[in-house]
């Protein structure tokens, strides 16, 4: 691979399944659609970004690697404008779980059978979560890594269009089992650490709906806290 990716781009890759084409929506300086390309896990690539400056970047990177016959670049928002056909992978990442949602939300064609999503929330991701349930999604599968101190997620999903509830603390764990590796773990430890002390401020409150709120995530927390297994060495963060 021609530039190393960071943690989060790594794990991108890792779960990307090959695939004939993938779109790499919010493709910033292009490392990773270039290097899922230039190793063959995806034939095809597509590069979309809001701003013109870094899709000249991510196309500077295309030609430095020779890619430029097998990736296009599309300036967008979100992905306006780019049609599902033939779309095999589509992945969002660096951003709020919330502009995710409105990014799915605003395409006309989320609901097309058949497209895997891998989704990296920076932020929020229990809104994410909760969006994707709420509008078809089955969430599949998600990993765990740790970038710059930070542990993050990411998510894949598939358009099925049956919706089901899901408790609080799924919302804010998903699909991620605390044993399956230290980042994973760390995730857990860190969701009910946050849950907690959203609870305990809360529950100063007089507020009777913001004592029962502080109550929700209090059970919450402790639901996660019962699936964090006992620390060995080989899960320590």
């Amino acid at each position: 691979m021609s530039h190393e990716l960071d943690p989060r781009l790594a794990l991108l890759y890792e779960m990307t399944p090959p695939c004939r084409l993938a779109a790499d929506i919010g493709t910033d300086h292009g490392y990773l659609i270039c290097t899922l390309v230039e190793t063959n896990r995806a034939l095809r690539g597509l590069a979309a970004d809001l701003n013109p400056l870094p899709l000249e970047k991510a196309r500077r990177e295309a030609q430095t690697r020779g890619l430029t016959k097998k990736i296009s670049f599309c300036l967008t928002n979100g992905l306006t404008g780019i049609p599902a056909d033939g779309l095999d992978v589509i992945l969002i990442a660096g951003m709020g779980g919330e502009t995710i949602s409105h990014i799915l939300e605003s395409w006309p064609e989320r609901e097309t059978p058949g497209i895997t999503w891998l989704l990296q929330p920076m932020t929020k991701p229990e809104r994410l979560r909760q969006y994707l349930w709420d509008s078809g999604f089955v969430i599949s599968r998600e990993k765990c890594c740790t970038a710059a101190g930070r542990v993050y997620s990411v998510l894949e999903a598939r358009f099925t269009g049956e919706t089901a509830s899901h408790p609080q603390w799924e919302c804010h764990l998903g699909a991620i089992d605390p044993g399956e590796s230290p980042h994973a773990l760390r995730y857990a430890q860190t969701k009910a650490a946050q849950l907690e002390k959203i609870a305990a401020g809360l529950n100063t409150s007089p507020d009777p709906q913001s004592r029962q709120r502080a109550a929700a995530l209090a059970e919450a927390a402790a639901v996660i806290r019962g699936k964090i297994p006992p620390v060995t060495p080989s899960l320590l963060p």
